[in-house]
Parts: C-alpha cells; sequence; structure tokens
C-alpha cells in the first residue's frame, strides 16, 4: 500500500482496560480496509499520552477505567484537541450515562452489545463529523423525555456529583472516595451533603434506595439490571 493511500485511512486510539476485549475490538476495526488502530491502551492516563502522541482522527474509549473516569477523562481530551472525535464504548446502557457523554463532547455512544458493523459505520460517521448513537439509547432517551420532560433531579448533577452518588450507593466510604477521586474527605463530605439536598433524600440508605430505583448502578461493574429497591 503506498503512503498516500494509508494517509486515507481512519487514525483510531482504542482504550479499554480488558486487554481480550481491547484486542478482539482491534482486529474487528483493522478488518475494515479504510480504519487504522494506531495504538490501544488500558488506563486513561495511557489514552492521554497516546493521543498526543499519535494525533488519530478518532478515539474510542470506555466509560469505566481504572485510574479515572472515562467521561471525565474524555471531557479533558477533547478540551485540550477539540479535533479530536471521542466514541464512547460501553455497557452503561442508561441514557443519563449517554447524555452526560455527549455533554461531554463525544460525537459517538455506543453498547458493547452492538454489532461489529454498527461499530464501524460509527467511526466512518465521527471521522467526517457526524454523531452516532446506538439505537437503543436514542430510543431511551425518547422515552425518558417523553415520560418526564427531562426533569428526573439526577440529571441536573455535576459529573462529580454524579460519581460520589454513585459510589455511596455501592457501599463506598467518604475515605474510600476521597482517596479515589484524590478530594479531601472533608469535601467528599461536602458532596454528600449537597446530594441529600439536592435528591431531597434523608440519609444514605435514602441514596441507594434512590439509585436502585432509577438503575444508575447498571453497567460494567453491575452487569444485572437491579430492578427492585425493596431487594
Amino acid at each position: 500500500m503506498s503512503d498516500k493511500a494509508a494517509k486515507k485511512k481512519i487514525r483510531v486510539v482504542l482504550v479499554d482496560d480488558h486487554t481480550l476485549v481491547r484486542d478482539a475490538l482491534i482486529r474487528l476495526l483493522e478488518s475494515d480496509k479504510d480504519i487504522q488502530v494506531v495504538a490501544g491502551g488500558g488506563t486513561a492516563a495511557e489514552a492521554q499520552s497516546l493521543v498526543e502522541k499519535h494525533k488519530p482522527d478518532v478515539l474510542i474509549m470506555d466509560i469505566e477505567l481504572p485510574d479515572q473516569n472515562g467521561l471525565v477523562a474524555g471531557r479533558d481530551l477533547l478540551l485540550e484537541n477539540p479535533k479530536l472525535n471521542v466514541i464512547f464504548l460501553t455497557m452503561h446502557h442508561h441514557e443519563e450515562y449517554a447524555l452526560r457523554g455527549l455533554r461531554a463532547g463525544a460525537q459517538g455512544y455506543l453498547l458493547k452489545t452492538s454489532s461489529p458493523q454498527e461499530l464501524i459505520e460509527a467511526v466512518r460517521s465521527v471521522s467526517v463529523g457526524g454523531t452516532y448513537i446506538t439505537r437503543e439509547i436514542i430510543d431511551r432517551i425518547a422515552r425518558h423525555v417523553a415520560r418526564n420532560g427531562g426533569q428526573h433531579a439526577f440529571t441536573q448533577l455535576s459529573e462529580r456529583e454524579f460519581q460520589v452518588l454513585r459510589g455511596l450507593a455501592m457501599g463506598k466510604s467518604c475515605k474510600e472516595l476521597a482517596e479515589e477521586f484524590a478530594l479531601s474527605v472533608k469535601t467528599i463530605y461536602t458532596y454528600r451533603t449537597r446530594l441529600l439536598e439536592k435528591l431531597d433524600l434523608k440519609n444514605d440508605i435514602d441514596l441507594l434506595r434512590y439509585v436502585l430505583r432509577h438503575n444508575l448502578l447498571a453497567g460494567e461493574d453491575e452487569p444485572m439490571p437491579l430492578n427492585n429497591p425493596a431487594e
């Protein structure tokens, strides 16, 4: 293949902390003659480094990364690289994650249950300035708006507040969250107090029930939907 032809390929960086998944996705993407995966990594820090080094057309990244939330990492990368096109590829099927991803500046949001062809179509679309959201998520967003007018209180939370909410619901202590987010314990307590006020709740049990009621834990770490708050 000539250098001129190679330059026409869509250059992709893929970030997923599961090695087998990452390798399978790389093979899938490179089966398309117009796509070249220039690098792969498993952390937000690697995403930063690889984007700086390779200047890809498209960054495909997971939301659940071991060192930083992918939504936050993606937002920061887009601020530093305005021409970068980001696709979040995740198991998070709740529409709130997709809305937060799009608000962070991403051009694509796909579920890992999407078909191989859909991923390739998404890469092609965002590489030329388009947007691609998997059909299931579009339907969920439409139903959510029709039912609630987008007025759920959790949609108004900041990204950090949303992370602290999920962390508390998963049973993490304020000290653990402080270490995870590199913040003081006092700051986490402040977030907790703010969450109780914004969501009109009284205590951590109410927080857990709220998260379960709205299915905000469904995702990579919780593969089975939690549909019954009483359980």
